[in-house]
């Protein structure tokens, strides 16, 4: 079991508001992985809106359009970004406002919705929902929980399902359980961001799996995951090594799946360097998008937080090398 990782050490207070919900939905296949073929070349958009930096550097690091900070040793990638959160100032930035695939990174902006729902007590983590049939999928290769019809789930699994280890039918689930429909929970993720200055992102779906016009940039998923780590219950679900799914299945029989996370820092396949801790986090991988990772650090001698972004890295070990790299570049 690996040490419990978060950036701010506080107390997790999460109220959990029960609601009686009796709800049918739609839910996923079999559970696979995702694979990432040769990188290809994604362009901007020329009419793309630029966020607007007036008041914005009080509260978030800033990097201007082409700005270009320390990017040498990260040109290989889509986009590489590293803000020091403590001073407010870039550290590394390449291609920050260059438009992305966010694959799953998709997911923090589905979480936060979730959170917020839960928050206002329209929803709650303890509420059953009943499938009628799973959800698919067009990529055959999508990561998904293996529930099918005539289970029944609680949200709380549906959450921690979507954030740690991925599954996409997690995702359709609460956006139908929350906005009716994956399309209307997408036109409340596209007004989020729009809320937030994440001027340069359009969602098209909930979780991440490609679609042309499902678009980021590495400086408004900076704006998105600092928005959602402001919710306590996304620091406890993101420090999590392990977490038993569980649902009850057609059947009526319990069924527990131990699932981990895709961060391969907080499995323990890569090595955190020392010294730092890691706050929320999500990675994401498509085809078209490569392996990518963002996350929260802190330095734990200087106090330091940051934001770590890569994106497009053409395999997990170009990835997590990158990203070590990274880190021990903050200080």
């Amino acid at each position: 079991m690996l040490k419990h990782h978060s950036v701010r050490n506080r107390l997790f207070k999460v109220t959990t508001l029960v609601l009686t919900c009796s709800l049918v939905l739609l839910t996923g296949c079999g559970s696979k992985t995702y694979k990432a073929g040769k990188q290809l070349d994604i362009g901007v958009l020329p009419n793309l809106p630029l966020y607007s930096d007036c008041g914005m550097a009080q509260e978030y690091a800033v990097v201007g359009k082409n700005e270009e900070v320390n990017a040498a040793n990260y040109s290989g990638f889509y986009a590489a970004m590293l803000l020091d959160n403590t001073t407010r100032e870039p550290v590394i930035a390449h291609n920050a406002h260059k438009k992305i695939y966010p694959a799953s990174m998709t997911k923090i902006m589905t979480g936060l919705l979730v959170i917020e729902s839960i928050e206002k007590g329209e929803i709650s983590l303890d509420d059953m929902v009943t499938l009628n049939r799973k959800v698919t999928f067009d990529d055959w290769d999508a990561m998904a929980s293996d529930l099918v019809g005539g289970c029944r789930i609680n949200v709380k699994n549906l959450l921690y399902g979507l954030m740690i280890t991925s599954y996409n039918d997690c995702g359709v689930i609460l956006a139908e359980l929350i906005a009716g429909s994956e399309s209307a929970f997408c036109d409340m993720m596209n007004e989020k961001a729009q809320e937030i200055g994440a001027t340069n992102t359009h969602f098209e779906n909930c979780h991440g799996l490609h679609s042309d016009d499902h678009y980021t940039t590495a400086y408004d998923l900076y704006l998105i995951l600092d928005e959602f780590s402001k919710h306590d219950l996304a620091y406890m679900i993101d420090s999590l090594s392990t977490y038993d799914f569980t649902y009850t299945d057609a059947d009526g029989n319990e069924q527990v799946v131990t699932i981990e996370p895709t961060n391969e820092y907080l499995t323990g396949e890569v090595n955190l360097p020392d010294g730092y801790s890691i706050g929320s986090w999500k990675t994401g991988t498509t085809e078209e998008a490569l392996n990518c990772l963002i996350m929260e650090l802190k330095n734990d001698s200087t106090g330091h937080e940051y934001v770590a972004i890569i994106a497009g890295a053409d395999g997990k070990e170009a990835l997590y090398s990158g990203m070590t790299e990274m880190i021990n570049t903050a200080k």
